[in-house]
């Protein structure tokens, strides 16, 4: 149990908040439908997509590097070394900010507001609640190797 205590992250996986926020900005905009920017369908789509493709390959890159190099891609499984190639080497929250981006591509092609105030709470969720804390974990595993991987790559983007 001490053991877990000392890598334990978090209580609410990340994917959870994201589908959670998901599905309240989807009855939001049922209830109130408070329309975006993008009127015609195609526009969206053309914009969206794109948006929701960079994040699918973000996502997919970050976790095959993580399975490569064997580390935690569980939310509460220690981490055995943090990576620096691929998404890595831009941002330290690929995963994370897959997730936000898949946010924000919904928020386009559903052409809803709502989805983009889930995704501003889904924002300082991770930011604070979520990376804050990993960070201190982070820094206390891997020191000044860690703190100077996060003096050059930036924590978004």
């Amino acid at each position: 149990m001490e053991d877990q205590k000392q890598y334990f992250k978090g209580t609410v996986p990340p994917p959870v908040i994201f589908f959670v926020l998901l599905i309240f900005g989807y009855a939001a905009n049922r209830i109130i439908s408070l329309d975006f920017i993008f009127s015609a369908w195609a526009v969206r789509l053309l914009v969206g997509m794109p948006i929701l493709m960079i994040s699918g390959i973000i996502a997919t890159t970050a976790t095959i590097i993580m399975k490569e190099n064997k580390t935690a891609i569980n939310y509460n499984n220690p981490t055995t070394k943090f990576l620096t190639k691929g998404p890595f080497g831009f941002t330290r929250n690929p995963l994370y900010l897959s997730l936000l981006l898949a946010m924000c591509a919904i928020a386009v092609i559903a052409n809803s507001l709502w989805y983009l105030i889930f995704l501003v709470i889904m924002f300082f969720v991770f930011n604070f609640g979520i990376v804050a804390r990993e960070e201190q974990y982070l820094t206390k595993c891997f020191g000044d190797e860690y703190i100077r991987y996060k003096n050059k790559v930036r924590r978004w983007i």
